[in-house]
């Protein structure tokens, strides 16, 4: 599994020398969706789509890896290889990932923050009468399961005055079970363990217990699904998966919108690439978007750091050459995880390609 701390390692990576670049290789093995023959099939045409850039030796590592190593236990491969600099770095997935070979000085990471963006942390809280179980998930992996289970409670078939009283019994203890388990979700989201929540049950539970919880945990409930206590966190897992996936899209749009509306005010936004490039070099961007299939030169100075979209002699700030960044939109991510922005990849948003496939939401 990735952590923060191994993409971090990958951020701060760069080969050293032109002939022996990073081959980042990014490959669907979904078994849902597709045999080992044809992954392996897709393997080698992406292999030979960075042919005359990456080292044998580089592709013989990935060749290896896929055919031989791989347990073929995930739905989506991450590969980062630069043999001369013994860098090796393979990383199984259970969310999905589209294929894609690159090779270049460093890492490319737009395909793994995407993932990361939409699968990041979240928790499902199954929510049954006698309590609740807390399913922690990142990157579509189990992280760990936790529970509180209250009083029994058990419907009794009688009928007149004593049925009654047994259902204001039993709805007492429900209530108390609910109450001590929203108090263990709020616990969860107040230190950070849960950004996003899915709650999971039958529609009258759920909406019975979303009641008892905190405003401040009521915000980052995303959605529900319809599960019980026999199910597995695997099933679980798939079907919350699902919802997250959903939420992430329509989160998508609304954020474009906003970025946009911001602008319009004269707000805090910046759109384009060189108002981008501006802004996350002034540590100024708090919430990075950027189009899918972007793809544009950057120039950047390494004796001062500036950077900007335009090819220009020389460094207007110190004078100094300016080195080209070929792909602008990686640089970018490559920035915002290592100084803690906000990242979100959009596909197929036409508002967003408008104003130029990438803009961010600033901090002031």
């Amino acid at each position: 599994m990735i952590d923060q701390a191994a993409l971090q390692e990958l951020v701060g990576f760069q080969a050293k020398r032109r002939e022996a670049p990073v081959v980042s290789l990014y490959l669907d093995v979904d078994p849902r969706t597709r045999t080992t023959d044809e992954y392996r099939l897709a393997l080698r045409h992406l292999l030979n789509s960075v042919n005359g850039q990456a080292t044998r030796e580089d592709v013989n590592r990935l060749e290896q890896f896929v055919e031989q190593e791989y347990d073929r236990q995930s739905r989506g491969l991450a590969c980062f290889s630069c043999v001369s600099e013994e860098l090796w770095q393979a990383y199984p997935l259970m969310v999905p990932v589209q294929d894609t070979a690159f090779a270049g000085y460093r890492p490319y990471l737009k395909p793994l923050s995407d993932a990361l963006d939409t699968f990041a942390r979240y928790g499902v809280l199954l929510v049954e009468q006698e309590g609740a179980h807390m399913f922690l998930f990142f990157m579509g992996e189990l992280e760990g399961v936790s529970g509180i289970t209250g009083e029994d409670i058990k419907r009794h078939k009688q009928g007149g005055w004593a049925a009654a009283r047994y259902q204001r019994h039993e709805d007492a203890a429900a209530y108390r079970n609910w109450k001590e388990a929203a108090e263990m979700t709020a616990g969860f989201v107040r230190n950070g363990q849960v950004k996003r929540l899915v709650l999971a049950g039958t529609e009258s539970n759920v909406a019975q217990f979303a009641a008892l919880l905190p405003k401040a945990v009521q915000q980052v409930v995303v959605g529900t699904i319809s599960a019980d206590m026999t199910e597995n966190a695997a099933e679980i897992g798939e079907k919350s998966m699902g919802l997250i996936r959903e939420v992430a899209e329509a989160r998508k749009d609304e954020l474009v919108d906003e970025l946009i509306t911001t602008a319009a005010k004269g707000g805090p936004a910046a759109l384009g690439l060189t108002n981008t490039l501006l802004a996350v070099y002034a540590g100024r961007a708090h919430h990075l978007l950027l189009d899918d299939e972007f793809t544009a030169p950057a120039y950047r100075c390494d004796n001062c750091g500036y950077v900007g979209a335009e090819d220009m002699p020389s460094c207007p700030l110190c004078g100094k050459d300016l080195r080209v960044l070929p792909d602008a939109a990686d640089s970018l991510v490559r920035w915002a995880i290592a100084q803690g922005i906000d990242l979100t990849v959009i596909n197929d948003n036409e508002r967003l390609k408008e104003i130029g496939s990438v803009g961010a939401l600033l901090r002031y």
